[in-house]
C-alpha cells in the first residue's frame, strides 16, 4: 500500500505537478480521474472536463481489453491479443460502437447534458487518470488529443506501472507521477481506502 486515501494520492500528485495556466484543460479520462481532475482545476483556476474512454473487451475474457475508443471515436487497437483471440474485425468496429453509444453517449449525456468536448484545437492539455496500468486508456485520450490538434499533452496520475509511464513520456510532453511501479498489480492494491 502506497496511500491511505485518494486525498493523500492527491496531495502526492499536487507535489510533482508543475502548472503552466496559459491555454490549459484539465481532461479527465474516466470517472476515476475526475477527482484528481477536479482538485487540480480548483486549485489552479482552470477548464476542467471528460475526454471519455472506454475499453473494447474480448468476447472470450471480459477482463482483457482487445483496444479503447474515445469520444471523438479515435481507436487504439492492441493487434496481438485481437490475433491471438483470433477475432475478426466486425467483431471490434461493432463492440467499439456498441461501447460508444451505450457507454460515452450516456456519460456525455449526464457529464455535459448532451454537449460534445469543447475545441482542442491549439490548446494545452493535462489528461488525469487515478493510475496506469497498461496505458490504453491514455493511449487512446493522446491520439485523440493529437487528432484534435492540440498544442501540449501533459499526462497525470498519482500511480503508473514503470513500463507504461516509459512508453507514455515518449508520446507527451511531460509527465507526472508520484510513483512509478515496477512490478504494477492493481490500483486497489496500492489505495488503503477507496473513497
Amino acid at each position: 500500500m502506497i496511500f491511505k486515501s485518494k486525498k493523500e494520492a492527491l496531495e502526492k500528485l499536487l507535489d510533482v505537478i508543475e502548472i503552466d495556466k496559459k491555454n490549459l484543460l484539465v481532461l479527465s479520462i474516466n470517472k476515476r480521474g475526475s477527482f484528481y481532475a477536479k482538485e487540480i482545476a480548483n486549485k489552479y483556476k482552470l477548464f476542467e472536463d471528460f475526454l471519455f474512454i472506454e475499453e473494447i473487451k474480448s468476447p472470450i475474457n471480459k477482463d482483457v481489453s482487445l483496444g479503447a475508443v474515445s469520444e471523438i471515436k479515435e481507436y487504439v487497437l492492441i493487434d496481438e491479443f485481437i490475433n491471438s483471440f483470433e477475432i475478426n474485425n466486425d467483431y471490434i468496429f461493432s463492440e467499439a460502437e456498441r461501447v460508444y453509444e451505450e457507454k460515452i453517449l450516456k456519460d456525455i449525456y449526464n457529464f455535459r447534458k448532451g454537449e460534445s468536448i469543447i475545441s482542442l484545437q491549439n490548446k494545452n492539455v493535462l489528461l488525469v487518470d487515478e493510475s496506469i496500468n497498461t496505458g490504453l486508456s491514455f493511449l487512446c485520450a493522446i491520439k485523440s488529443c493529437i487528432s484534435k490538434k492540440v498544442k501540449n499533452i501533459k499526462v497525470a496520475a498519482p500511480i503508473a506501472s514503470k513500463e507504461s509511464a516509459e512508453f507514455i513520456k515518449k508520446l507527451v510532453d511531460k509527465t507526472y507521477f508520484a510513483y512509478e511501479i515496477e512490478d504494477f498489480i492493481n490500483k486497489d492494491f496500492y489505495f488503503k481506502e477507496s473513497k
